[in-house]
């Protein structure tokens, strides 16, 4: 531990596993998406990302991390859980990495498809 972690956060300590147990502490889903997004240790990313998913986080969340994580299955993964086809579409067409770009065309198809029950279907009243 450094002299510095006395007076930081505890989301922001030296030791990786500080920061895990207080992303499962902090209710606080700006310091978990920032977590999630730029943390240096991976695990500590995906424990983010797992406490916001348990949450249930917002769409919002998703769209952010999709588009602004650091790590490639950071971004995979708020791929998987986005239902905002413009948000998804905008990363299938304009992402760096082609691995990203392939994941969020398969969840546009899944969507499309209503594969898994999630969009919602309009009756006409008849």
């Amino acid at each position: 531990m450094g002299v510095f972690d006395l007076f930081r956060p505890k989301w922001k300590h030296s030791d990786p596993d500080v920061r895990v147990a207080a992303a499962n502490e902090t209710s606080d889903e700006s310091i978990l998406i920032e977590m999630a997004a730029k943390d240096r240790e991976w695990f500590v990313r995906h424990n983010a990302f797992d406490v916001l998913r348990s949450r249930n986080c917002g769409q919002h969340v998703y769209a952010h991390l999709a588009r602004h994580a650091g790590d490639e299955e950071i971004r995979r993964k708020a791929i998987k859980r986005l239902t905002d086809q413009a948000v998804l579409q905008g990363v299938a067409s304009g992402d760096k990495y082609r691995y990203i770009r392939d994941a969020a065309e398969h969840r546009l198809e899944e969507l499309r498809e209503n594969l898994w029950g999630e969009v919602e279907q309009t009756q006409s009243a008849g």
